[in-house]
């Protein structure tokens, strides 16, 4: 008798402490655990840091002026570029290939681009457009946006790549000819530098032409260029390798010549490029870079 009143006795004595430990240990441990959460300092796990949104970025990077855009693209304004979709461009695929196409032209009119790349009977050309964003690494809010624009001709025979601004303007042009007479009918023209006097800087109401100046008036604001042969010093410096940053699968080239521009800009340092080109037997190439 007294035995099963012990057993009683035990079994209760565990019901009460199974109830008060159920009742009690989650509030217990739930308090412990926010006393740790909130007493403490921790690092933030890396997929909180999602950076600021594509809304953030757009309405930042619509304060930039052609400079800044320029600046980011460039790497002057540290950045890093990568694929973009459309819908974070200014302009679509046929709007920037259409403008591209009429730069070419009159590049080809002033004997400063081997070919013509506007469509005819027997110069049919298919072509793709991808869009790149730079975006600077510093606080990951503005951005610009420029395009790769390819032309093959139908029988494979040439082969043009661009690098553009959403404006138009021709950072980078590359030509591969199959057929080497292409090359030996492309003109000599030492003054390949006013390929920037008519197709470099912001789209433009006016300009005025004299010598090596070149005069821009665009809403209201004044801007010059100057451009002169590069120096040697500053050939010797050119490290056309530089462009891979902003070019994807770019490869590095001698260049026949460096051409400089000294660009006005809003505030009192100007901006500084050296513009370069290669001639071969089946190839031309242009390229601009920021001046070191």
């Amino acid at each position: 008798m007294k035995l099963q009143l012990a057993k009683n006795i035990i079994l209760i004595v565990l019901a009460v402490l199974i109830t008060v430990g159920a009742v009690w240990l989650p509030g217990y441990l739930m308090k412990r655990n926010n006393d740790a959460m909130l007493s403490g300092i921790k690092d933030v796990p890396a997929e909180y840091y999602s950076g600021p949104s594509e809304a953030i970025i757009k309405n930042a990077s619509k304060q930039l002026n052609y400079e800044q855009c320029l600046q980011l693209i460039l790497g002057i304004w540290e950045s890093t570029t990568s694929e973009t979709n459309e819908e974070f461009c200014n302009i679509n695929e046929f709007g920037i290939k259409t403008i591209l196409t009429l730069r070419i032209e009159d590049l080809y009119a002033r004997h400063l681009y081997p070919v013509s790349l506007s469509t005819g009977i027997d110069k049919w050309y298919s072509w793709s457009a991808t869009p790149y964003r730079a975006v600077d690494t510093t606080f990951q809010t503005y951005a610009a946006v420029y395009w790769d624009i390819r032309f093959f001709k139908y029988d494979g025979t040439e082969k043009h790549r661009f690098i553009v601004t959403e404006s138009g303007d021709i950072l980078y042009a590359e030509a591969r000819f199959d057929d080497a007479e292409v090359m030996k009918n492309f003109k000599e023209n030492p003054k390949n530098s006013s390929y920037l006097f008519y197709y470099y800087g912001e789209n433009q109401d006016t300009i005025q032409n004299k010598d090596s100046l070149r005069v821009i008036s665009h809403d209201s604001k004044i801007t010059s260029y100057v451009t002169s042969t590069a120096s040697d010093a500053a050939i010797k410096k050119l490290d056309t390798a530089a462009a891979s940053s902003f070019i994807d699968d770019f490869q590095a080239f001698t260049p026949d010549n460096v051409y400089y521009i000294s660009q006005s800009t809003s505030s009192n340092k100007p901006m500084e490029y050296l513009v370069s080109y290669q001639k071969t037997d089946d190839s031309y190439r242009i390229l601009l870079l920021p001046k070191e």
